[in-house]
Parts: C-alpha cells; structure tokens; sequence
C-alpha cells in the first residue's frame, strides 16, 4: 500500500453503549474507515477525563463522597 507522506487525524468520541444497526458503533466506524482504504483506525477506551466545561465524565458506576 502506497502511503502519502501528509494526513490528516480525525478523531471521534463516542459512548460505549453507542449502537449502529445493534452493533456497537465503534466496530461500525472502524469497518467503513476500512472499506473506504484509510491508513489505520483504533479504538481507545477512555475510562476518564474532562471536556470544555471541565466535568469530570467517568466510567465508573458509582462514586463514593
């Protein structure tokens, strides 16, 4: 495979439970990135983190004071 010598990242955040046609969104995402010939896709699970408004989102299911 020819690979060019610029890209371009893209990045998408999305959630666990997130579904396409009762499959899980993520394996959907990376099966069309595959059909239409992009460089490479991988998934990462964040188990933690904040966004713009400085929430905490976590995965945890409870959280204790």
């Amino acid at each position: 495979m020819n690979r060019p010598e610029k890209g371009n990242l893209l990045r998408i955040f999305i959630g666990e439970s997130d579904k396409h046609n009762d499959k899980p969104l993520y394996e959907w995402i990376i099966s069309q990135a595959r059909e239409f010939g992009l460089a490479g896709a991988t998934v990462i699970r964040g188990v933690e983190g904040f966004g713009a408004h400085s929430r905490i989102h976590t995965t945890k299911i409870l959280r204790l004071s």
